[in-house]
């Protein structure tokens, strides 16, 4: 099966039903269009890394075939028939590769043109290849087979040793990575939950006179930005591991799948997407503990219209107190701040059927 073709297909049609979703909208498809892709080439890259594993699950298995082999021939047993023997050893996903070149002799097919199958079979491996390459050239200049399989089985212990030492080695630089990218993750969340709900209350800003127009903010637009950025960070931060631990980008794949459940998980449950805003005015004062404190502040529809019958819940200091919205967007709740002198947060969460909101901010108790 051609997991490219299949991939392609796949992402052409996820692209024309988001088209057709979104009303014939071709912006709004094409700001999904990085996910669809993503998503549309997943069997691809699954594919790529299966068969990589698999590689690399023979070439562990490799120099105990050949050293089998090698034994075999000093006995007295030919080639050939030390091959068929090797069918009974479990070799792992080698196993299969040596019944089809026993059953290729059985047949009568030359040695050389077995192993030269087998080659191509396994062109991804440079590995197996060279190794292969080896010993065919041994086998047509008339060499010591068994001592050429057991100086190839040698030199690939040592490969997959250095290869063990490297990986080791590489284990502590790919925590620091995943941290890096949980880091990113926070940051992105921090954005979202701080700086948008500013932005977006707020078009214009006047500063020593003058006035910064901030145009209009779709909340969403960045939102989907953001989703964006986690996925693509996910994906080649995950290749660049597999590249430098591993020596192959295909190696990557998992650490990309790895990272891209993270990050997913994060923007469904810490980027929710939210369609009403909370806004209240921050006070600086210094109450005394106990005291009565009036907070007011509105709430509106990301197109800044007041949104009318909101219930709001307001907590401070294990104490839960709920209000709603006038026709005008505007709430007044009169709430006892705590005893305990200090910084308390009061937190403030909005329902309402165009969607929900939070909202969190500090007073001074003193």
């Amino acid at each position: 099966m051609d997991y490219l073709k299949l991939s392609a297909v796949l992402s052409f049609s996820l692209l024309v039903v988001t088209f057709l979703a979104t009303g014939l909208n071709l912006p709004q498809t094409l700001t999904w269009a990085p996910v669809i892709l993503i998503v549309g080439f997943m069997p691809y890259f699954f594919n790529r890394y299966f068969r990589y594993a698999r590689l690399k699950a023979m070439e562990e298995s490799f120099p105990e075939f050949l050293r089998n082999l090698a034994e075999s021939q000093k006995s007295g047993i030919t080639l050939p028939q030390a091959i068929m023997n090797s069918t009974k050893v479990d070799y792992g996903p080698l196993s299969e590769e040596v019944k089809k070149m026993a059953f290729q002799l059985s047949w009568g097919v030359p040695f050389p043109k077995v192993l030269k199958k087998f080659s191509e079979r396994v062109k991804d491996s440079s590995f197996l290849k060279r190794s292969v390459a080896i010993i065919l050239e041994a086998h047509r200049s008339g060499g010591d087979i068994a001592e050429v399989m057991e100086s190839v089985a040698e030199s690939a212990r040592q490969v997959k040793e250095l290869e063990s030492e490297r990986k080791s080695r590489f284990n502590q630089q790919l925590l620091v990575m995943y941290a890096i990218y949980l880091i990113f993750i926070i940051i992105i969340v921090a954005l979202n939950k701080i700086l948008l709900p500013m932005f977006a209350l707020s078009a214009s800003e006047e500063i020593g006179g003058v006035s910064f127009s901030m145009g209009t903010l779709d909340p969403e637009f960045y939102r989907t930005i953001f989703l964006h950025m986690i996925l693509m960070q996910a994906v080649f931060a995950g290749l660049i591991a597999g590249q430098v631990g591993e020596g192959s980008v295909v190696a990557g794949i998992k650490h990309s799948a790895i990272m891209l459940a993270i990050g997913s998980l994060a923007f469904i449950f810490f980027l929710p997407s939210q369609q009403i805003l909370i806004n209240v005015e921050p006070s600086y004062d210094v109450f005394p503990p106990g005291s009565l404190y009036t907070l007011e502040g509105f709430v509106l529809k990301m197109d800044k219209t007041p949104l009318e019958g909101a219930d709001l819940q307001i907590e401070v200091g294990g104490t839960t107190y709920r209000t709603q919205t006038d026709s005008l967007g505007l709430f007044s709740r009169e709430i006892v701040l705590p005893s305990q002198p200090g910084t308390h947060r009061i937190n403030i969460r909005a329902t309402h059927p165009e969607g929900k909101a939070s909202y969190s901010l500090e007073v001074n108790v003193g």
